[in-house]
């Protein structure tokens, strides 16, 4: 059985990101660190192990999560 892609390019904006957030997330991703290497450690795991559409959902909720808990 094969689910329905989800949309993600439709709808109304909720977040908006900079290009200096962008770079910044990059640069840590690539970055020779533990924190680069453990995101792309999660990163490849979630890849391995989730649809795209489950992908999406957890991005979209830990980006929710995060602003909802924000100490700014």
């Amino acid at each position: 059985m094969s689910l329905k892609p989800i949309d993600l390019t439709g709808g109304k904006s909720v977040y908006c990101f900079n290009q200096h957030q962008m770079d910044q997330a990059r640069r840590l991703f690539t970055e020779d660190s533990d924190s680069g290497k453990k995101i792309r450690d999660m990163v490849a795991t979630l890849e391995k192990e989730f649809t795209r559409n489950e992908q999406a959902t957890l991005a979209f909720t830990l980006i929710e999560h995060l602003n909802e808990t924000s100490e700014f």
